[in-house]
């Protein structure tokens, strides 16, 4: 092996290695070397065009997706750049390109994913929404683990759902890390808590135990969510738009990063009789795709539904265009009172950073308390360096922040 052969396995090996602990900036260091021994490298130019955006230098990302699209061509640029591509150009503001971009990287999604085996929709349109049941009309989410961020917005999606879905309610597949407090709190707010069994943990991501609810025969419709993102009057007018409608299945797309097929938090269906059963669809998809578990919930999406649910799909999005979209509907203000907002963003976009006396890697027990010392919740965090940190809802940082709420230690 050549010294330049060296040199480069050396750079590929440090990109990989910073990559997976997020640190962009070396990563970016490294693709930038590489680079220099070959320049024209179609996977370094993608590398180095997304630490470009990871380390927020959008201009130069889309200079160098530009490069590798023109390189490359259209039919030859791989989707995971057009997704970057896309994505640099909402940062840039460029809606024109948005659009251009995001619609070719979706095209190019759907013509390859549509070639794997679509299963029959029933003769008949789906039986008008019923109201009057909300136990037949679920929202789904998977919940998993001891953090305020995911615990606490799933609770308030609670609080929001019964105002926004009066006819739906909210269901949580859960596991025994959800902190048995939360367990109770969701339980006394009118959701519906499943355990999931230990062979289906063992067999199933934990992101995709929500898709379980279409194996329930009890449920009519349902709405698939992500827990930490919040329900608003924005979708709930889109849904009402898709239950006015004779489609079988619902999607949003509110963002230029939403570039997939279907997000998993941000669709919704109705009991297909002629779907075989999901879990045999989800282990069947696992055993070909071993090396995909980190994202399992959207590429099973994409690989396993997508060639049926396009069949009868009502898109909203008014970003892209894709597949006969529409733009959403009118609707009232959204109650998050945040800039921000979109459907499916997440709400835990800030933290909170708190000394303790505990020695590195000990959990500090704390707590979260109102004005009038009512203790609200209660969590463990670990410490380094003196200090335990939680990303947390927006709305508990703001709360803390005007003095509303504050955070107290607690005994271990």
């Amino acid at each position: 092996m050549s010294a330049v052969e060296k040199k480069f396995n050396k750079l590929a090996a440090t990109f990989r290695a910073a990559l997976a602990v997020g640190n962009y900036r070396q990563g970016l260091e490294a693709a930038r070397q590489a680079l220099k021994i070959s320049p024209n490298n179609p996977t370094l130019l993608a590398d180095y065009a997304l630490c470009l955006m990871r380390t927020k230098d959008h201009q130069q990302a889309y200079k160098t997706y530009l490069k590798l699209l023109h390189t490359l061509g259209e039919e030859n640029m791989p989707g995971t750049a057009l997704d970057g591509l896309t994505e640099a150009c909402g940062w840039l503001k460029r809606e024109d390109l948005v659009r251009r971009y995001g619609n070719l990287s979706l095209s190019v999604a759907d013509q390859k994913y549509s070639q794997f085996p679509a299963y029959p929709l029933p003769d008949a349109p789906p039986a008008p929404f019923d109201g009057a049941n909300p136990e037949r009309n679920l929202i789904v989410f998977s919940l998993f683990g001891a953090r305020p961020r995911y615990c606490e917005s799933a609770l308030k999606n609670v609080e929001a759902a019964r105002d926004l879905f009066p006819g739906w309610r909210c269901r949580f597949y859960v596991d025994d890390s959800v902190p048995p407090a939360v367990l109770a709190r969701l339980t006394a707010a009118g959701a519906q808590v499943v355990q999931v069994d230990e062979a289906t943990r063992q067999a199933i991501p934990p992101t995709m135990w929500r898709f379980l609810v279409m194996e329930d025969p009890e449920v009519s419709r349902f709405q698939v969510r992500d827990a930490d993102a919040l329900l608003s009057e924005r979708d709930r007018a889109a849904v009402e738009a898709w239950l006015q409608s004779d489609f079988w299945y619902h999607h949003m797309r509110d963002y230029f990063s939403h570039t997939e097929l279907l997000l998993a938090g941000m669709w919704a269906g109705c009991h297909n009789p002629n779907l075989p059963g999901i879990r045999e669809l989800i282990t069947q998809y696992l055993k070909e795709e071993e090396a995909h578990k980190r994202f399992a919930d959207q590429y099973f999406l994409r690989r396993s539904l997508w060639p049926t649910l396009r069949q009868s799909l009502l898109n909203h999005d008014d970003l892209f265009g894709f597949l006969d979209a529409q733009p959403f509907p009118p609707h009232e203000p959204v109650r998050w009172l945040t800039d921000s907002f979109h459907v499916g963003c997440n709400a835990a976009y800030q933290g909170i950073k708190v000394q303790s006396k505990l020695k590195d890697g000990e959990l500090q027990p704390w707590g979260l308390f109102d004005a009038e010392g009512t203790q609200l919740c209660r969590y463990e965090s670990p410490v380094a360096r003196g200090y335990w940190e939680e990303w947390m809802p927006y709305f508990l940082c703001e709360a803390i922040a005007d003095g509303t709420y504050n955070v107290r230690s607690l005994a271990k």
